[in-house]
């Protein structure tokens, strides 16, 4: 055969295995979005959302190019991209584990079509002929409220998909508040159909006769964080509210990271997180940010001690494109699994991204069946320092 055939041949079978590959990749941060997928929502004051949204097979919906603008000023990027990467299933009688996002997908036919009674007052939008996520802006609840002479009552933009998976249903929740906050979650309902013989692993469930076997899910959120016009300047900031020891006081400790790392949140020292520019300011000069708040904590555990992806509540990495599932994660060229992306690569003034793992225990009760009220994880992003006044 032709030298020269052959050589051809080659460079097509590695530019196809390239193409191919390059679509298990994370969005690249100089994304564009595609026709009909964009999401816009100005509220009455002024402030505004507006941001693209995609459905992958196993992600399932996944949003992107997330911008921000707060009354009176001007339109800033918050996020590159956001997803669920995971989600591990953890049962209590020792059954084996599942990775529910690698091993079934949310997108494809997981995700559920949504009727317009499923997204009541809402907007429809549809993948592939089909309904699949709702788009809904509601009453908020208090903004602020001081006695009864200053109040403001606020909305908030709603984004919401339903997938399915083994009888249970996971439903993604995306809220984008008039002051800039966006909470972040997901509920599961659906039927709890697995069961054991062990009640030390489960509930008795009294109207199916049965025990319903409880279980411990670790949802695994990757943040890509792209404050402001660039995409690669961000700092991460870890601080803390050390109290004395008659706790009669507590001393700030402001420290910025500067490699990559895996941590969690000890809620006697009050630390969280908080991504800021490192050159855009507010009016005040303050560098504007986003801090991370977690709403469950009640509920975080470590789970199997042999997974050292489950130690940790926190990663925090540089922007890596093949770096896209928590676990199970493809190892042609990254690691296998998220505490393998933290390698003491630089992290001041970088790409950052931030990856979040909430846990919730299910011991099922009678009133779970059938089908088992929804049950929440969320948490939020704060905006710190995004205007120098409360602009509402």
């Amino acid at each position: 055969m032709n030298k020269n055939i052959i050589k051809a041949g080659l460079t097509l079978l590695i530019l196809t295995s390239l193409l191919i590959s390059s679509a298990s990749f994370a969005r690249p941060n100089t994304s564009s979005c595609a026709a009909g997928n964009t999401i816009s929502k100005t509220f009455s004051s002024g402030a505004a959302w507006d941001l693209c949204w995609e459905v992958r097979d196993e992600e399932g919906v996944v949003l992107s190019d997330i911008h921000y603008k707060a009354v009176g000023a001007t339109r800033k990027k918050v996020l590159g991209e956001v997803s669920l990467s995971q989600i591990q299933t953890e049962y209590d009688d020792g059954s084996a584990d599942q990775f529910l996002v690698t091993d079934f997908g949310l997108g494809g036919n997981r995700l559920q079509t949504l009727s317009p009674s499923m997204c009541e007052g809402g907007q429809l939008h549809e993948e592939a002929g089909r309904n699949v996520l709702c788009e809904v802006t509601r009453a908020n609840g208090y903004i602020y409220r001081y006695r009864d002479e200053v109040r403001r009552q606020g909305s908030k933009l709603e984004i919401l998909s339903a997938s399915s998976i083994n009888s249970r249903e996971f439903i993604l929740r995306w809220s984008f508040l008039e002051n800039g906050t966006i909470e972040t979650g997901v509920g599961i309902t659906g039927q709890f159909t697995k069961t054991t013989s062990d009640s030390k692993a489960g509930w008795t469930v009294t109207s199916e006769n049965k025990i319903s076997t409880s279980f411990t899910d670790h949802f695994f959120w990757r943040l890509d964080f792209d404050i402001g016009s660039s995409n690669d300047n961000d700092v991460v900031e870890q601080i803390k509210s050390i109290p004395s020891t008659d706790r009669l006081t507590k001393t700030k400790q402001t420290q910025t990271i500067s490699s990559e790392l895996a941590a969690s949140f000890t809620p006697a020292n009050k630390k969280f997180w908080r991504i800021r520019d490192q050159s855009e300011t507010n009016n005040a000069n303050q560098p504007i940010s986003y801090e991370m708040v977690m709403l469950n904590y009640g509920q975080q555990s470590k789970g199997n001690s042999s997974y050292p992806w489950l130690k940790n509540d926190v990663y925090i990495t540089t922007y890596n494109a093949c770096e896209r599932f928590a676990v199970n994660n493809p190892t042609n060229s990254c690691g296998s699994n998220v505490s393998e992306f933290v390698n003491s690569q630089n992290t001041n003034a970088k790409d950052i991204v931030v990856w979040y793992r909430l846990v919730h225990h299910t011991l099922p009760r009678d009133e779970d069946f059938s089908p088992a009220a929804v049950q929440w994880s969320n948490f939020i992003l704060l905006p710190r320092d995004w205007t120098s006044t409360n602009k509402l």
